[in-house]
C-alpha cells in the first residue's frame, strides 16, 4: 500500500454532480480544492458527522475565494474602470453560461467556448467554461 495518502481523498463525480461543482466554483469563486473542501464540510455537517464550532470555523475558511475582492487595486484611470467594468461584465456573462449550459444548443456553447478560451486568464469564470465545455465532449 506505498501510495495511501492519509488526507487525500480522490472522487469521480457524475455529470450532474460535477456541473454542481462547477456552479459552486463559480458562484463563489473558489479554487477547485476549496469548493471541494465547502461542499464536503457542508455535507458532513448536514449528515450530523461535524460538530457545529468545526463546522463554522471549515465553512468560513473553505469560502474565501480566489480573489479578495476588499484587496483589488482601484482603478487610476476611465480606461481602467471601463476594463474592470468589462472584466466583471464577462465574469457575470461566464458565470449565466455554467449556469445556462445544459439548456443551450451546439453552437451557443461553441460561442462561449471561444469567448472562453479568448479570456483564458483574464476572466475568472472563462477557464470554468473550457472545464464544462471539454466535460461535455467528452461525456
Amino acid at each position: 500500500m506505498g501510495d495511501f495518502r492519509d488526507h487525500g481523498l480522490m472522487l469521480y463525480l457524475g455529470k450532474p454532480a460535477y456541473l454542481g461543482f462547477i456552479k459552486l466554483q463559480a458562484d463563489k469563486s473558489l479554487g477547485r480544492s476549496y469548493a471541494g473542501q465547502l461542499a464536503f464540510t457542508e455535507g458532513l455537517f448536514k449528515l450530523g458527522y461535524l460538530a457545529k464550532d468545526d463546522y463554522d470555523l471549515l465553512a468560513k475558511r473553505y469560502s474565501q475565494g480566489l480573489v479578495d475582492k476588499e484587496a483589488e487595486k482601484k482603478p487610476q484611470s476611465l480606461a481602467d474602470v471601463q476594463k474592470l467594468v468589462a472584466t466583471q461584465k464577462l465574469e457575470a456573462d461566464f458565470s449565466n453560461v455554467l449556469r445556462q449550459w445544459q439548456t443551450m444548443n451546439v453552437k451557443s456553447q461553441q460561442y462561449w467556448q471561444k469567448k472562453a478560451e479568448a479570456n483564458k486568464g483574464k476572466v475568472l469564470n472563462a477557464q470554468l467554461v473550457l472545464d464544462l465545455a471539454q466535460g461535455a465532449v467528452q461525456s
